[in-house]
């Protein structure tokens, strides 16, 4: 647990005659922290010539998380022979802003001293840097006093005292932050911690000399864009990304992180085209902390090129699907049973063109595949649905990918579930710009039979298939995918408003009424009014019955429904 400091920022000189410790015969001397524990120096050399600095490119295997122990074990990755080092030991953000920027204009290693058992790991690898100076920021008087001691055996290394630095380095933007939620940006509170210069005497002890008040100036939270801290990142470089609420762990990272060739973001993930600007095409992308398989999916997304037809990973609001519904094998089911693929995608292209207008979202080609049909006897499995068999399908999703035409398959399951129908489709539901529609009026119970009674299906299966696609999405690395809930009674979906609306699967309510256009608009409000969860975000589909409609509703009309549909099908 991190101990906040006083607010302290003061630059502390340690002189030494070389590198390494000339009166040293030891590989592996050892010394005492202070507390009694024994601290293992790294290994040194005899000679008394300087070393020149060295920063290696930064290869991580783990995201880092900030801490003392991560700091040090970065600064090994990153740094070698080292002149200046830059120690902190205060939890306010703006002190940790302050020390990061400080070390990347000094191009310096960052550590940190969270806890008094800190100390002799931190001198330690000071040791191995062969650090002749350490800038201190917050640290209490006694870390101070132990740290300047820097006692290995018998050496004791003197201290000078030097002028504090009481304004940020110039470099700029020493983290890049936003919120996908707001432009905005969010000043955090500004620290006016107070700057002391400390000088050691003979005996080693340290005693204060000034203070003078300071202010540091509040971190940066400018609108996304990438880091820019004076040190551009190299193509195969880390690219690190915090969450918010993590930016004190990200600061405290960032030096070897950016020294290292590498970025460091903070961010919130959920806006994965916003953030695809800056991580599409890098392969060596961590989300640090403790990340959902949400998150973690999001920002292995960004970093992809996978993407929807028309471009982008969300399905809404950008775009529109309008759609052509039916089973390839008979004309009775819709307009796809009346042509074959190549000829269906010319048609419902021509269709689509129609919806595109001024200032609407544009209308993109689709086909609603009904794969499992409703079926008046049991068939040898008793679950009264003809399930398509996957090669007659196949066709249809060729010409539908090779066109960039986005597909949804259709699920009438009788007294099976609609879980168990999906898997039988996993190979075509694996792939992106492919689709689920849910058929309430066609999911039997135990004791029914088609034609007899409207089907329903309760919020537990519905989730269940969200679960589902969701998994898919994760192993895949897919764009969202979607979900069409058939509906034009209540009844159909009794719990709606418990139906999961992650934003892995773009939720779907597909108002389904026919008839004149005062009967579908009356339907149509009657399933905006069903009752709706807090959290749920749910997007409109129209439906228009090419025979059953009198008339059929055209492009303009159904252009002007409100809500927007954004996905509208023929039949």
């Amino acid at each position: 647990m991190r101990r906040a400091g006083p607010m302290a920022t003061a630059a502390l000189l340690l002189v030494m005659s070389a590198c390494t410790l000339a009166n040293n015969e030891s590989a592996n001397p050892s010394t005492s922290d202070g507390d009694g524990d024994d601290v293992v120096a790294a290994e040194t050399t005899t000679t008394t010539e300087a070393c020149s600095p060295e920063v290696r490119s930064l290869e991580l295997r783990e995201p880092p998380k900030g801490t003392s122990a991560d700091l040090i074990e970065l600064s090994q990755r990153v740094f070698d022979c080292q002149p200046v080092a830059v120690v902190l030991g205060a939890d306010d953000l703006s002190a940790v802003r302050f020390a990061a920027e400080t070390a990347v204009s000094l191009g310096s290693p960052l550590l940190t001293i969270d806890s008094p058992t800190d100390i002799a790991a931190v001198r330690t690898e000071l040791t191995r840097l062969g650090v002749t100076e350490v800038k201190t920021i917050g640290l209490s008087p006694e870390a101070e006093a132990d740290l300047a001691s820097l006692a290995v055996e018998s050496l004791t290394i003197p201290t000078t005292t030097v002028a504090p630095t009481t304004t940020s380095p110039t470099t700029t933007t020493a983290v890049s932050t936003t919120d996908a939620s707001t432009d905005e940006a969010e000043p955090s509170t500004t620290a006016e911690p107070s700057t002391t210069s400390t000088t050691s005497n003979d005996s080693g002890d340290t005693e204060p000399t000034s203070t003078t008040s300071t202010t540091l100036p509040p971190p940066t939270v400018p609108a996304f864009e990438p880091v820019t801290s004076g040190v551009a990142p190299t193509e195969d470089g880390p690219v690190v990304v915090f969450l918010p609420g993590a930016e004190a762990d990200a600061y405290r990272s960032l030096p070897a992180v950016v020294l290292g060739g590498g970025e460091v973001i903070v961010t919130n993930p959920a806006n994965v085209d916003e953030l695809r600007a800056v991580l599409a095409g890098r392969t060596n992308v961590f989300l640090s902390g403790d990340p959902t398989p949400t998150e973690q999916w999001q920002i292995d997304l960004a970093a992809s090129d996978n993407e929807l037809f028309g471009g982008g990973t969300q399905v809404f609001p950008d775009r529109r699907i309008i759609a052509y519904y039916g089973n390839p094998l008979t004309f009775r089911l819709g307009i796809l049973g009346e042509t074959d693929p190549e000829r269906a995608v010319e048609r419902v292209s021509e269709r689509a063109e129609l919806y595109n207008a001024e200032g609407l979202p544009p209308a993109l080609p689709g086909f609603e595949i009904i794969v499992t049909v409703a079926a008046t006897q049991a068939g040898d499995d008793g679950d009264y649905s003809n399930e398509m068999d996957i090669e007659v399908v196949r066709p249809w999703i060729d010409a539908a990918m090779a066109n960039d035409v986005s597909v949804i398959l259709d699920l009438q399951p009788g007294r099976t579930d609609f879980v168990t129908q999906a898997k039988l489709y996993e190979e075509f539901l694996r792939l992106p710009n492919v689709g689920l529609a849910l058929d309430p009026e066609w999911r039997l119970k135990p004791d029914q039979r088609h034609l007899r009674q409207i089907g329903s299906v309760g919020a537990d299966e519905i989730n269940a298939v969200i679960d589902y696609l969701t998994g898919l999405v994760h192993e895949e690395n897919l764009p969202q995918k979607v979900l069409i809930l058939h509906q034009f009674n209540t009844r159909m979906l009794p719990e709606r408003e418990l139906v999961k609306t992650p934003p892995e699967i773009a939720v779907v309510i597909h108002v389904d009424g026919q008839g004149s256009l005062g009967s579908k608009y009356g339907t149509w409000n009657a399933m905006l009014e069903a009752p709706t969860g807090p959290d749920q975000e749910l997007w409109w589909a129209w439906k228009n019955f090419i025979d059953e409609d009198f008339p059929t509703a055209t492009p303009r009309q159904v252009n002007a429904v409100e809500p927007l549909p954004y996905i509208v099908t023929y039949q």
